[in-house]
């Protein structure tokens, strides 16, 4: 199983600029913080105290390669926590244009982003980005914006690819249950929490009000937490945006993946496959997990992830605190574009039909109706739409579904078709790339990753969300004019709020964003 690679459509210079340092003329020293884990010394900018760079956990090297991450030992010196450190093992790719790949280990660190009010006992929010667990870095998100409108913000790295998502017999056998592997990654973002847990009071945050946020493969992320024994009472709010219903596999068809990788690596046959395997550079590691076709999913099975997420929402087994999720409005139309236009040629009308027969078959027909219109004009965009509508939209009504059965939840589409587009590539769509995936990350995660910032309509539009994001652990549940706003998605009550430009939002009835979406196409 692979996953296309989370897509960003905004320039990252500027914001891996004031990441790196390199703003250092518009820096000051910040308030130093001394936590259980250490004294940190970070950089005063902005208005924020951000400390850059702290690590959570031991290098995962030598035997702590594909093992649990084991928790930092607290620093006896101060630590400079001015510089973002390594981003985790990873290729470099097209969507990540100033990025060069990483061959480093030691990368398990986290930012911490304090506002002014830092006496407050201040609402924490932790990061998890996106980049199809195979690349990304806690850089790729600014959030200035959401720690000055008044909490406390902190972003991680977690292992990405084969060092995160490798499972075998071997690596099964070695964990406490003998039988949990293929989830290291996941396991890295409950360390994380752990570590908020016992350090972020000391930087003004409240650790009884936590809430995890994750986009793309960081919202399965999330999906992982919510159903994790392992992260039980670590959070106390969860933000799943455009994570799909919670997709997963089981471990033994990760352990079936994991063999064709030791394959690859030339480690079949060695006396000992765990060594050989350790003993591996992280760029064999790379090289193996591509000529393999290693995917990355969520792993259930074993003590971490006893069942798939969706399952344990289902049947109500799961971490229950106030959730959102939702997802774009045109979701894959860019991945669309960045497989065809952006490599070889615009998607052809006869490649699309073939498409939908392959994938539907008896149902094609019905399929090839529905998005006539846009096929007959620019059949990228209909294969954008029905792979948003299959694959994005109607799986995550499954899982806004089964979590409104048991929890707080609340639902919505991002639809403001003014949100900047900044291409990464000179070549122009053959479509409309309408309202794509992460189109949302300037207004909630960091708005300097477009060139010029956002406009004032959608700086509203920006501000309403994020005091949405805030207020979901607030102490008396949603704000009260939260609820007015955004009522909850409930058995009785199936309906999403729509944000759209300038601020302007609706509440629809999700039979109706259903039908939108075509899903009774999709239903099995």
């Amino acid at each position: 199983m692979s996953f296309l690679p989370t897509i960003s459509r905004f320039s990252r210079q500027l914001g891996f600029a004031l990441a790196a340092g390199l703003l250092a003329a518009n820096t000051a020293g910040a308030q130093t913080v001394t936590a259980p884990a250490g004294e940190f010394r970070g950089t005063s900018t902005g208005g924020l105290d951000i400390y850059q760079g702290i690590p959570y956990a031991e290098a995962p090297v030598g035997d702590l390669r594909w093992a649990p991450p084991q928790p930092k030992a607290p620093f006896t010196e101060p630590f400079e926590a001015t510089d973002p450190g390594n981003e985790c093992v990873q290729f470099a790719t097209f969507w990540r244009p100033d990025r060069p790949a990483s061959w480093t280990e030691d990368c398990l660190s986290l930012t911490v982003y304090v506002p002014p009010d830092r006496e407050n006992n201040l609402p924490v929010f932790v990061g998890y980005h996106g980049g199809g667990s195979v690349n990304g870095a806690k850089t790729d998100w600014h959030p200035r914006e959401l720690a000055l409108a008044g909490s406390v913000v902190v972003t991680a790295n977690y292992r990405l690819g084969a060092m995160g998502y490798l499972a075998l017999d071997l690596l099964n056998a070695e964990s406490k249950d003998g039988q949990s592997s293929g989830n290291y990654g996941d396991l890295d973002k409950v360390q994380v929490l752990r570590w908020v847990k016992e350090n972020i009071s000391a930087f003004g945050g409240d650790p009884n009000r936590v809430t995890i946020a994750g986009q793309s493969a960081g919202a399965r992320g999330v999906c992982f937490l919510l159903a994790s024994p392992e992260a039980a009472g670590l959070f106390h709010g969860a933000v799943m945006q455009s994570g799909r219903e919670c997709p997963s596999t089981s471990n033994a068809d990760q352990v079936e993946a994991g063999n064709k990788f030791v394959g690859s690596i030339g480690c079949a046959d060695a006396e000992d496959t765990l060594a050989c395997l350790r003993e591996k550079s992280p760029a064999e590691v790379l090289t193996a997990q591509a000529d393999s076709e290693l995917g990355f999913p969520t792993t259930y099975g074993g003590y971490a992830l006893p069942k798939p997420p969706l399952e344990a929402f289902r049947s109500g087994e799961f971490n229950r605190v106030p959730v959102i999720i939702g997802n774009t409005r045109n979701e894959t139309r860019v991945f669309i574009y960045e497989g065809n236009d952006l490599q070889k040629q615009p998607v052809t009308l006869e490649k699309y039909e073939s498409t939908v027969r392959e994938r539907m078959g008896d149902k094609a027909d019905a399929v090839l109706a529905a998005y006539k219109e846009s096929a007959a004009t620019a059949p990228g965009m209909a294969q954008g739409d029905f792979d948003t509508d299959q694959r994005y939209i109607c799986g995550t009504h499954k899982a806004v579904d089964a979590l409104g059965e048991w929890t707080p939840t609340f639902a919505y589409e991002f639809a403001d078709e003014t949100a900047p587009i900044r291409s990464y590539a000179s070549v122009p769509p053959s479509f409309d790339l309408g309202v794509p995936h992460s189109a949302e990350l300037p207004y909630l995660w960091g708005e300097d990753t477009v060139p010029n910032g956002l406009t004032a309509e959608q700086q509203k539009l920006a501000e309403l969300m994020r005091a949405h994001w805030i207020s979901l652990t607030d102490p008396q549940g949603m704000a009260a004019t939260v609820k007015a706003e955004w009522p909850a998605y409930t058995p009785d009550g199936r309906q999403r709020i729509v944000f759209s430009a300038g601020g302007e939002t609706s509440i629809v009835p999700e039979d109706q964003y259903l039908a939108d979406h075509n899903c009774d196409l999709f239903a099995r």
